[in-house]
């Protein structure tokens, strides 16, 4: 990954977890106000945005602080790498 890349990736990680931290107060302000359409909408429209900004946020942390990828002789069986394939002693 480039390193403009990475901190692309960093800015959004972090626009999204602000937008989930907002999302949960008004999502909290509409769950303790009185019933009505306008709170059921507010409800709605706060747990949706909620539930997308954590799970791409999510998406984003994995890529970011997750293990290194396999090589790509790792990632189909079978198939190794040429200077593996002779036995050694």
């Amino acid at each position: 990954m480039s390193v403009t890349a990475l901190r692309r990736a960093r800015r959004w990680f972090w626009a999204l977890t602000t937008t989930a931290v907002l999302a949960t107060g008004v999502l909290y302000q509409g769950l303790r106000s009185a019933p009505g359409p306008g709170t059921g909408l507010l409800v709605l429209a706060s747990a949706l945005v909620l539930a997308a900004a954590a799970v791409q946020a999510a998406r984003i942390l994995t890529v970011l602080a997750g293990p290194p990828r396999l090589p790509a002789w790792r990632r189909h069986p079978g198939s190794r790498p040429a200077h593996r394939d002779r036995h050694q002693r």
